[in-house]
């Protein structure tokens, strides 16, 4: 029973916006009679992951701003339906490759360009994530090339959330899952690639759930803005802070 009322609810959320929709048919190139049917396989393989959050992603409004200041031009983690830029890659690139997917970021290897890199916020992606992004940069550097990534992660290291609270006062009134150091920050911030970071108050970032045209304006998490670039010369956070990361 609990797995038909499962499916049932999976089932009863394959829907999707017009706008959405129109954007997915404007950027396919496979087969005809093919496109309703790949559409609805990548919402129910989403839907099947069993969260209610693999649609979310960064307000387009600021995506457009950043590539307009600073070239950005790829999203690392997106899909066919949330997806703001003509270049993202995605997970399930059997389907996803007719709606413009390059397929996994782990088989990616960028070379120069900007890059936004949000992640899901798991901390084994965001680890693996991260590493990732060390060989590319260090791999560009060595062809004297410019590469920029624009990291947008929670703040779960003890530091951070400090600061959060020194800053902001914020409070959490929910159970958290205790990420300790969450090392990964550290590592970060030691890089030679790292240009500084912004810390954004859960209740100023607002994301937008594309599969149900949803603006989520008070996450759950506070938000890090974190760019790791082999480019010194430009300023990045410095434009960043003035960014309005709400829905207005």
């Amino acid at each position: 029973y609990i797995r038909d009322n499962r499916l049932s609810n999976i089932i009863s959320n394959i829907i999707l916006p017009k706008t959405v929709y129109d954007k997915c048919v404007s950027n396919y190139t496979g087969p005809k009679d093919k496109l309703d049917i790949y559409l609805w396989i990548i919402l129910f393989r989403y839907q099947l992951l069993g969260s209610n959050n693999h649609q979310l992603g960064v307000l387009p409004k600021i995506l457009l701003k950043m590539k307009q200041d600073f070239g950005l031009n790829f999203e690392c983690f997106a899909s066919s339906i949330n997806f703001t830029l003509s270049n993202f890659c995605s997970i399930y690139y059997d389907v996803e490759q007719y709606f413009g997917s390059k397929g996994s970021f782990y088989n990616l290897n960028p070379i120069s360009g900007t890059y936004g890199f949000n992640p899901p916020y798991q901390k084994d992606i965001i680890d693996e994530g991260v590493y990732r992004i060390f060989t590319c940069l260090n791999k560009s550097e060595l062809n004297s090339d410019n590469l920029t990534f624009i990291i947008t992660i929670p703040i779960w290291d003890l530091e951070g959330k400090k600061k959060m609270k020194e800053l902001f006062k914020t409070e959490f009134d929910y159970p958290q899952i205790d990420y300790g150091e969450f090392e990964i920050i550290k590592k970060i911030k030691e890089s030679k690639y790292f240009r500084g970071l912004c810390m954004i108050p859960k209740e100023k970032f607002t994301y937008i759930d594309h599969n149900f045209h949803l603006y989520k304006n008070t996450t759950i998490q506070n938000t890090y803005i974190i760019v790791l670039s082999t480019i010194k010369e430009i300023d990045y956070i410095e434009r960043i802070d003035k960014y309005d990361f709400s829905k207005s």
